[in-house]
């Protein structure tokens, strides 16, 4: 089962503010449901874009993991908690191919050696990936792209703290290896929380529920 981290936007006080401005009464009811629709409607979209203005990620891909709901006081952004596979932050991986190993890994050191001449880069040793947007690739030794039991490509790397296991079926079967995990960067609850990301969306959340308030206050 999923997980999931909230920040929440409390808007009582603006609307109660709304409440004391107007001059009649019964229209405000109707007004700030509809002033406080309007807001949820673009707070998940301005989310989504300040996460991406950080994060080397899809527009889709946050999107997955981002809600908005209604909550009695105002309005919560949720962001799922489980970490997001490497492969989704662009990862790249170049396999060694040839008579001889470009660059082998052990569990304690790297030892690079020569392929035709040649010393292997640092595709080489792992997959590279850039977690954020404009920022170099960095390669996370030992690791790989490779599809996973669902058959979508993931960043795989083998986890040598645990013991040994013998593959009965693929590829591997009847070799003992470690098992594999998943190579996973930043989930998008902890996205969300970064920083005066919660900040930066409250009062984003506050300047569009009182503009569209003076809005619909102005064209009735």
């Amino acid at each position: 089962m999923s997980k999931y981290s909230t920040f929440s936007v409390e808007l009582s006080g603006a609307l109660d503010a709304a409440q004391a401005a107007a001059a009649i009464p019964g229209r405000i009811v109707q007004l700030q449901a509809r002033a406080v629709s309007t807001m949820r409607r673009r707070l998940g979209p301005e989310a989504k874009r300040d996460i991406g203005a950080e994060y080397n990620l899809s527009p889709t891909r946050i999107d997955q993991g981002l809600n908005v709901r209604p909550t009695s006081e105002g309005v919560s952004v949720i962001g799922r908690s489980r970490g997001i596979n490497a492969i989704e932050f662009g990862a790249q991986w170049t396999k060694v191919r040839g008579n001889g190993m470009a660059a082998t890994i052990s569990k304690k050191r790297f030892r690079v050696s020569q392929l035709k001449g040649k010393l292997r880069g640092d595709n080489g040793l792992g997959a590279r990936f850039a977690i954020k947007r404009g920022s170099a690739p960095v390669v996370h030794p030992g690791s790989f792209i490779a599809r996973g039991t669902n058959g979508a490509l993931l960043v795989l790397q083998e986890n040598v703290n645990r013991p040994k296991v013998k593959y009965l079926k693929g590829r591997n079967a009847g070799r003992t290896k470690f098992p594999l995990e998943s190579v996973y960067g930043p989930s998008l609850g902890q996205m969300l929380k970064h920083g005066r990301r919660p900040e930066r969306l409250a009062e984003f959340a506050m300047r569009t529920l009182q503009a569209e308030i003076v809005r619909q206050l102005g064209s009735r």
